[in-house]
């Protein structure tokens, strides 16, 4: 009903008048989804770098934890000298693999996540387009009535 009411209400007004607050409309609608597309985009991105900043930690945490108990496995195994040198490169390589593998997920993660948005923003781009153009030829319609009733 209240939809019924605003459109007569539309139709009362001049149709330059009833464009301008159209275009208003739109654009206040167009500003609105994209300040919250913004907000969402960055707080899922913010997410994914919480994410990967705790699979960074607990790398570490391994990492550090693996490295405490070398020099007992080692004494263990009667591995000393130049093996216990190439143990350590190679646990220290490890690590290393482990933050390049969190940071390219992270990257993918958020290169998808933009992705995505993007096709969002476009798939509501088209949506306003066919949406004000309706609106436009609507309007023509009710500018044809309106100078029919002006005589014009």
């Amino acid at each position: 009903m209240a939809k019924t009411i605003t459109f007569w209400k539309e139709q009362e007004k001049e149709p330059s008048e009833a464009r301008q607050n159209a275009e208003i409309a739109i654009e206040d609608l167009k500003n609105k989804y994209s300040q919250r597309a913004r907000a969402e985009f960055e707080s899922r991105a913010q997410k994914l770098r919480q994410e990967r900043d705790e699979a960074l930690r607990e790398n570490w945490v391994l990492q550090q934890r693996e490295q405490a108990a070398l020099p007992e496995q080692m004494a263990a195994a009667g591995i000393n000298g130049g093996a216990s040198e190439s143990m350590i490169a190679n646990l220290n390589a490890k690590y290393q693999d482990g933050r390049n593998d969190i940071h390219g997920d992270f990257l993918n993660s958020l290169d998808e996540l933009s992705a995505k948005n993007s096709e969002n923003a476009a798939e509501n781009e088209r949506k306003y387009n066919e949406q004000w153009l309706e609106y436009l030829l609507s309007l023509a319609k009710m500018e044809e009535e309106y100078n029919k009733k002006r005589g014009l």
